[in-house]
């Protein structure tokens, strides 16, 4: 299958550089032409309309957002790839809304880096045409069955506390697609100018393009600003590399991430999650490239339960109260008391399901005095009181 590729950029250098950049046709592409602004690219796509377009943002007459926005709804099938300089992020912010495929940065542009990126966009446009081959009416079953799954663990993580016996609430023994592993997401920095809600929004919208069939279910996001995936993949380190790398390169965000092991069956689930939640912890610890936030973090892993404000912390790393509160979010990508309260509930949680202890001595053993306060924070992040919580396992 030879894939046709257009370039749409205002400046003639970068249309011959891209144009002899690589050896088309031994890659399997047919280039099939370029234009200066989004006009003429239209007026090319009238007499042939190619499968991926490389398109520059700022030009003029019709810029690249009107021209990705008016040729998506022509010819709805066509992949863009923007071409943006480093100044341009709102701009490609924007185009990523409109479902862009990706985007490279025309300064450090390589041949190696642009036929990766058309690789990976042909093998989207192969899965496409393979899955909507199979017809409509199985593509609605799957779709169906993806958004039934999608609820159901949704709902499952709202109330299930990630151990062994929490995937029971389902009493099923329904088994999972093969090679099938949780993959926790959290952002640990983010490029300047990017609202941690939208972040959050682009993150899963990307997953969800990177991955397609590879997703067992829909990306969700929970309260403890993770982005959970269940994945259907034989090779979990390179589902890592792929997401990791293209969310550093699409979006500027990094990740902190945690992987499980492979989950069969639903029974299998609370113990699968774990897994992640815990290596998500370490990869927190060892993400940060200062020592003394590192260090921070294992006395708070360690001594989650006792008093730790920030004054405390700051202290204890020798270093002001203002300035941690700005070096710990940006080495963790989350807030120093939002952490905590992460650390403290997911603990509480444990209890809740594995002791027969009262709901005020858990709140007191995890650190909160105040047991309406705890039930707040508990709810917030879980999406249940401790009360409901328990009674799931009663």
């Amino acid at each position: 299958m030879t894939l046709k590729v257009m370039l749409a950029d205002d400046e003639l250098l970068v249309r011959l550089g891209i144009k002899s950049l690589i050896e088309w046709e031994e890659h399997g592409f047919s280039f099939i032409g370029d234009a200066p602004d989004g006009l003429k690219a239209l007026e090319l796509m009238e007499r042939d309309v190619p499968d991926i377009v490389l398109t520059d943002i700022i030009m003029p007459r019709m810029d690249g957002l009107k021209l990705i926005e008016t040729a998506k709804q022509r010819y709805p099938d066509t992949l863009f790839i923007v071409l943006s300089s480093h100044n341009e992020f709102d701009y490609v912010r924007k185009a990523m809304r409109m479902g862009v495929e990706d985007y490279i940065l025309k300064a450090s542009l390589k041949p190696a880096e642009l036929l990766q990126i058309l690789t990976e966009a042909s093998h989207k446009i192969a899965k496409k045409r393979e899955y909507e081959s199979a017809g409509s009416v199985l593509a609605e079953q799957r779709l169906s069955s993806k958004e039934l799954l999608s609820g159901k663990l949704r709902s499952w993580l709202e109330t299930a506390f990630a151990n062994g016996e929490g995937a029971d609430l389902f009493q099923e023994e329904e088994e999972l697609p093969p090679d099938s592993f949780f993959w926790i997401a959290q952002p640990r920095l983010l490029r300047e100018g990017v609202q941690e809600s939208s972040a959050m929004k682009m993150l899963a919208h990307l997953f969800q393009s990177e991955l397609g069939e590879r997703l067992v279910c829909s990306p969700i996001e929970t309260e403890s600003r993770e982005i959970v995936l269940l994945i259907s993949e034989p090779a979990p380190a390179a589902v890592t590399e792929l997401l990791i790398g293209a969310s550093s390169r699409m979006l500027g965000i990094a990740l902190h991430v945690g992987v499980s092991g492979t989950v069969g069956a639903w029974r299998e689930m609370g113990f699968a999650y774990a897994q992640a939640k815990d290596m998500l912890y370490e990869n927190r610890i060892n993400g940060t490239a200062r020592e003394d936030i590192k260090r921070l973090l294992e006395f708070m892993k360690e001594n989650y339960m006792q008093d730790i404000s920030l004054k405390t912390a700051a202290d204890l790393i020798n270093m002001s109260e203002s300035y941690l509160s700005f070096i710990f979010k940006k080495e963790t990508g989350t807030g120093f008391t939002d952490y905590l309260n992460s650390l403290r509930v997911d603990k509480a949680a444990h209890y809740l399901v594995n002791s027969q202890l009262p709901i005020y001595e858990i709140a007191l053993e995890v650190g909160y005095e105040n047991i309406n306060y705890f039930g707040r924070i508990f709810k917030k992040i879980k999406g249940v009181s401790p009360q409901k919580y328990r009674a799931q396992y009663k």
